[in-house]
């Protein structure tokens, strides 16, 4: 995201109050400013369409609708998410922009493809086995597919590095949504009917923009549409890090859908509700680490990290190892305010959700959960820095070892908590989220120790070609010039 990046330095140039906030503002909208849209826009429906005043069952079923479509999108395209990013930048890089389109349209057919066959049973158990209204499992299909190409074509649209257009398609996907909602209610459709169609109408827009946007971006097209088929067996650390650190997010809430307590709605969506709203109030009162992480990174280390690459190439040693020291403090330095300000923030965050969300009807378990999902969720969000930090230094390996373990850890803990815990069962998360920043942290260190040899003896700082050596004479004095 080197591009948000450019527009933070020219915010921060001013180094005043205003500039701090304005770079602030900036970073919220392009990286979690889409999540605040659609999350706002779904309780205003819920709000004004008087949700409450339809029946439990049917609640939960919009609600587990919405939850199950949303994670497993992400699930579903988090795999090729990681490869195709890759596969863009190298193009980029290598100026091959006629390469980009095609591969999208690859990319879509495959996630398309993989979802159908996800989803069809599902829709097929929701209609047959759940007794669902046809045309609501149809659309909820059609919105899940949706979904897919929106979150896929994210990247793409991130390859433009236009981020404000992101926050801006979003926006009018949501406002479109708002007013499709109110349009079906109005025609007489039932509540959970009418926001679930405004919701597919309007992410249908997301999609369609994004596509459109980039179509117009990158024009071009090589037809080279199985090219970036090859990065998927090059690429595959990349792939199994973007799953295993997508896994690793829910699989504590897959986890206890099976506990003895879980609810079931149309005997298909399997939920726990206290552990699931637990789950959504920390990881929103930890989101803004994403913020200011992007903020640390793309003002500050970035460059430091550009200058110790060039130092490669063309200056002394010690220069060299002058420059990476540097690189290394500024990441401690980073990190640890990162953890500090954020610690302030999720704790004033907490002490304002336990005074006041009893009052809404949140307590009991709900906040015993939170309590603990809060620690977890700010260990897994400082981990994901710790990813990112691994791949800078091209330390795919690292990084998939990372969520591996984090996501088996989160699943080994969660499972002990659901047996042996009846109060506190986000500790299990919480332990599994420790294991996985503890070893990404000491990765880091590993990397510091032995950077000289991961970048001289297993990274290549120049491209090789296939061609004729070189001749070894460099210079050679001509026979019959003299005189």
């Amino acid at each position: 995201m080197a591009g948000i990046g450019f527009e933070l330095k020219k915010i921060f140039k001013e180094e005043s109050v205003t500039s701090l906030i304005g770079g602030i503002a900036y970073s919220s909208i392009v990286t979690v400013g889409p999540t605040i849209i659609v999350i706002m826009t779904i309780i205003a429906l819920y709000f004004f369409l008087g949700l409450t005043s339809v029946s439990y069952a049917e609640r939960e079923l919009l609600s587990s609708t919405i939850l199950y479509v949303f994670i497993f999108a992400l699930l579903v395209t988090a795999p090729f998410n990681g490869v195709m990013s890759r596969y863009i930048a190298d193009k980029i890089y290598d100026d091959q922009y006629e390469d980009i389109l095609p591969s999208f349209y690859t990319g879509v057919f495959l996630n398309t493809l993989l979802g159908a066959l996800l989803a069809l049973p599902f829709v097929y158990r929701l209609i047959v086995v759940g007794g669902v209204d046809p045309i609501f499992a149809a659309v909820t299909y059609a919105f899940f597919m949706i979904m897919i190409i929106a979150f896929f074509s994210m990247i793409y649209l991130s390859a433009t590095k236009d981020y404000k257009v992101i926050a801006l398609f979003y926006g009018m996907g949501m406002a479109v949504t708002f007013v499709g909602a109110w349009i079906f209610f109005w025609l007489g459709e039932p509540v959970i009917h009418a926001i679930l169609y405004g919701v597919t109408l309007g992410f249908f827009l997301i999609a369609f923009l994004e596509f459109s946007y980039m179509r117009k971006h990158f024009k071009q097209n090589s037809k080279k549409y199985f090219d970036c088929l090859r990065y998927f067996t090059e690429q595959y650390q990349v792939l199994f890090t973007n799953f295993f650190y997508i896994l690793g997010l829910y699989i504590h809430n897959f986890v206890f859908w099976g506990h003895p307590n879980h609810l079931v709605i149309a005997k298909s969506y399997y939920t726990m509700q206290s552990y699931d709203m637990a789950t959504t109030l920390a990881m929103f009162s930890n989101i803004s680490m994403i913020v200011i992480f992007t903020v640390l990174v793309e003002t500050n280390f970035h460059d430091r990290y550009q200058k110790y690459m060039e130092s490669i190439i063309g200056k002394t040693w010690q220069d060299i190892q002058k420059d990476k020291k540097a690189m290394f403090r500024l990441l401690i330095q980073q990190v640890s305010f990162l953890a500090i300000v954020q610690a302030i923030i999720t704790t004033i965050l907490f002490l304002i959700a336990m005074a006041v969300l009893p009052d809404f009807g949140f307590g009991g378990s709900v906040l015993r959960n939170y309590a603990s999902l809060i620690g977890a969720y700010f260990a897994i969000f400082l981990m994901y820095c710790n990813i990112i930090f691994m791949f800078y230094f091209n330390d795919n390996k690292g990084a998939m070892m990372t969520a591996v373990i984090f996501c088996i850890s989160v699943l080994v803990g969660s499972y002990w908590a659901r047996e042996n815990l009846s109060r506190l069962y986000g500790l299990g998360a919480f332990a599994g989220a420790m294991v996985g920043w503890s070893f990404s942290f000491y990765r880091l260190r590993y990397m510091e120790k032995h950077f000289d040899a991961h970048i001289f003896c297993n990274t290549t700082i120049i491209e090789r070609i296939i061609g004729k050596v070189p001749k070894s004479v460099i210079y050679k004095k001509e026979q019959g010039n003299e005189g």
